[in-house]
């Protein structure tokens, strides 16, 4: 029977999220060896320009630009987009390489960064339930949710160190009211940015949860800080 004490150093899988610019996509080059990332944001590679880093981009080129109104899905015909492939391309290449050692050399395996590739995955979703360029629906968002966790259980289960990204959000704390209603408590948080249940269910997922901030001395020069451990104002 396996005990505890002998069980095996655990490997970090890290989720880095925050505000644009708090350098979550510079926290890759702090970990140790060979790195390969996938990167869905198009500033990420400008960023990481010059560091030993391997890559894929996945980033759409065209997107459904019409207008539509929320009420009744009314809708411009003028953009004329192609079929969304972006999250068909990045599956194709990580199905491909689950069992062929491409991913043996890496120690650190990036995803650079959630919140577009949900973009990205939202934009396939709805193309196949006939919806692409409209409102999500709910029927979207869950099977969005359901797809990116599924791809991030494959990923941790390769064993490797993983370091995701991710942004934030800062809103005032909603507290329920005696009527059932909310109000705003005047405390303001740092919120993930994540689609619907990912909120809960990305940070189970992952052994190290991380929030990215910078903060100006009296000077106005910027240092850059992560925090490891949550908060009453980072929840």
């Amino acid at each position: 029977m396996p005990n505890a004490q002998d069980a095996p150093l655990e490997v970090y899988t890290i989720c880095n999220v925050g505000g644009t610019g708090s350098g979550k996509t510079l926290g890759l080059l702090t970990l140790p060896g060979k790195k390969f990332d996938y990167i869905f944001d198009p500033n990420a590679l400008k960023t990481l320009r010059g560091h030993d880093i391997d890559y894929e981009t996945f980033i759409p080129e065209h997107l459904d630009l019409d207008a539509v109104t929320l009420a009744l899905n009314n809708r411009d015909k003028i953009s004329n987009p192609p079929e969304p492939k972006t999250y068909i391309e990045f599956e194709k290449h990580l199905e491909s390489h689950l069992k062929d050692g491409f991913f043996d050399p890496y120690t650190v395996i990036g995803l650079d960064s959630i919140t577009t590739f949900t973009s990205v995955v939202l934009d396939r979703i709805q193309h196949l339930n006939g919806r692409f360029g409209e409102h999500p629906t709910v029927a979207d968002n869950v099977a969005t949710v359901n797809t990116i966790i599924r791809v991030f259980r494959t990923l941790l289960g390769f064993n490797k160190i993983v370091y995701v990204t991710g942004h934030t959000d800062f809103k005032q704390e909603q507290t329920k009211t005696i009527a059932g209603g909310t109000e705003g408590s005047g405390k303001m948080l740092n919120i993930m940015y994540f689609l619907g249940g990912l909120r809960k269910r990305i940070p189970i997922l992952f052994s190290e949860v991380w929030l990215s901030y910078g903060d100006p001395d009296s000077k106005d020069k910027m240092h850059y800080y992560v925090r490891t451990q949550q908060d009453r104002y980072n929840p």
